[in-house]
């Protein structure tokens, strides 16, 4: 029967701690990567576009109206 020195301990030791910390790692990711999966916060809702704002933003980008009338025209259309 061989003999077991003291450099074959270290070295089955030093595997073992390997392993170990291998283990430990993964378990450690798997539980991050749950973490992540169930706190996962669903993307914000894009409210509807209103065509009415979309034709007064139009309207005052081409210079069909003016600063005043755009403001006023846009605080009615988001009244109602």
């Amino acid at each position: 029967m061989p003999s077991v020195g003291p450099v074959d301990v270290l070295a089955t030791v030093a595997i073992a701690l390997i392993c170990i910390g291998v283990f430990v790692l993964l378990a450690y990711a798997l539980v991050v990567l749950a973490a992540r999966v169930l706190h996962r916060v669903p993307p914000a809702a894009v409210p509807p576009r209103d065509p009415a704002l979309d034709d007064l933003r139009s309207r005052f980008a081409r210079g069909d109206i003016d600063e005043a009338e755009y403001t006023r025209l846009r605080s009615v259309l988001q009244r109602g």
